[in-house]
């Protein structure tokens, strides 16, 4: 079986992840790079594919569980990031309530 194009890949992508625009880029040695863009502004950039290694329905859809595992991952990442962000920049409520308690 042939590998799929550029159009073919983003059409089965499409199909699969229904909420997102689907742009790839082939390269020249063989790669490919999918940038998703879905609701609330939310962008994904996948890069490095190998295109010879996802030929046929099946491997577009085990491209698309892959690609959405590490959307999940990512955002997993992300909004581990902004609650220790969160937690570091305020302290907790209670030791400040507990000093200036002490202090008084």
């Amino acid at each position: 079986m042939d590998t799929l194009s550029k159009t073919e890949i983003e059409a089965a992508l499409a199909a699969r992840l229904p909420s997102y625009k689907i742009v790839c880029t082939l390269h020249a040695d063989g790669t490919l790079s999918a940038i998703l863009s879905g609701p609330e502004a939310d962008h994904f950039a996948i890069t490095g594919i190998v295109r010879a290694h996802h030929r046929g329905p099946e491997a577009i859809a085990k491209l698309a569980s892959e690609i959405l595992k590490e959307m999940v991952l990512s955002r997993q990442g992300i909004k581990g990031a902004r609650l220790q962000t969160l937690a570091d920049d305020n302290p907790p409520a209670e030791s400040s309530v507990y000093e200036e308690g002490r202090s008084a």
